[in-house]
């Protein structure tokens, strides 16, 4: 996301997600900052970061959901994707469409 991003907030879900999954705060921002790949929901409308990690010793992928209003990002959701590829095809067959 190029633009200046003002301030990068969380929704409750998202919070829970990141306490339950034990990812950090900053890690999504970073990744919003420097995705791999970005999407655009067309059905939720929110914007999808992906970014090839390492979550406790396990190579992953990191899918990190935001909508963007102005110059504030906030975070929905994130959850990471070993398959990411098999989640795309599904998915940008019917809802995603590629930004990045």
């Amino acid at each position: 996301m190029k633009d200046k991003i003002i301030k990068i907030i969380f929704s409750k879900h998202a919070k829970n997600k990141i306490s339950e999954r034990k990812l950090s705060e900053s890690f999504l921002k970073e990744i919003i900052r420097n995705p791999d790949m970005i999407f655009y929901d067309i059905i939720s409308k929110v914007f999808i970061a992906i970014r090839n990690t390492e979550l406790s010793n396990v190579k992953t992928n990191l899918v990190v959901c935001f909508t963007k209003e102005k110059n504030i990002i906030k975070i929905v959701t994130a959850y990471p994707c070993k398959k990411i590829e098999k989640e795309i095809r599904k998915k940008e067959a019917k809802r995603w469409v590629r930004v990045k």
